[in-house]
């Protein structure tokens, strides 16, 4: 990883379900008001792996923070554009991705089984990742949970490939929202999302996974 050149794939490889995700939602945005989020998304990725390159890990960390908080907000913005106008306004402050789940949660009184369902075979050890990205961010006592020297926290020489495991498991937190909230067009899954959930779940569940109508 000598220059930009060969160590920015390695992050953009790391999160294959959300940046599938994003670009998709992006080719249908076009004249969503919140298309905003999916701009930010794109912007604050490419910050992140940046920040990372050039070894600053709380960089990239606050960076992937702000990819999660706009991809997931996403969801519930792009069909609410009179809330989205007063956090444009800053009149409001944008939903934080629990207060998302929170919203999907009450208007699909299945999307908590579907959660269920893929949080069974998560990869990342900790559901609501969120907290953990935050917890990097603020070099809250929780950084201990990834192993990583106080003193790394601010730049790591060489670069933390720790850190492409954190950027996973953001993968999947996105992914699974995402997936939770569209099962019901599952033709129309990003190519990575489809083969991660075969590889995740028994034909079984992800036949009980799909079959969770609205």
């Amino acid at each position: 990883m000598a220059d930009f050149s060969e160590g920015f794939p390695i992050f953009l490889q790391s999160m294959p379900l959300s940046t599938s995700w994003i670009q998709r939602e992006w080719q249908v945005s076009e004249n969503v008001p919140a298309r905003a989020l999916i701009l930010g998304a794109k912007v604050s990725l490419l910050e992140a792996g940046t920040a990372w390159l050039i070894g600053s890990n709380r960089g990239a960390a606050s960076a992937l923070r702000v990819f999660m908080e706009n991809a997931v907000a996403w969801l519930y913005y792009k069909d609410h554009p009179l809330e989205y106008r007063n956090v444009e306004r800053r009149e409001d402050d944008l939903c934080l991705p629990k207060d998302t789940q929170k919203y999907m949660k009450e208007i699909d009184k299945k999307f908590d089984i579907a959660y269920k369902i893929l949080s069974t075979s998560k990869s990342r050890d900790y559901d609501y990742y969120y907290s953990i990205i935050s917890n990097f961010v603020h070099a809250h006592p929780g950084f201990v949970h990834f192993s990583i020297p106080i003193e790394n926290l601010a730049i790591s020489s060489p670069r933390d490939l720790g850190f492409i495991s954190i950027c996973k498991f953001s993968d999947e937190f996105i992914s699974d929202n995402y997936s939770c909230y569209f099962r019901g067009s599952w033709s129309d899954f990003p190519a990575p999302v489809q083969e991660n959930l075969r590889s995740r779940l028994s034909d079984e569940n992800l036949r009980k996974f799909l079959d969770l109508t609205y």
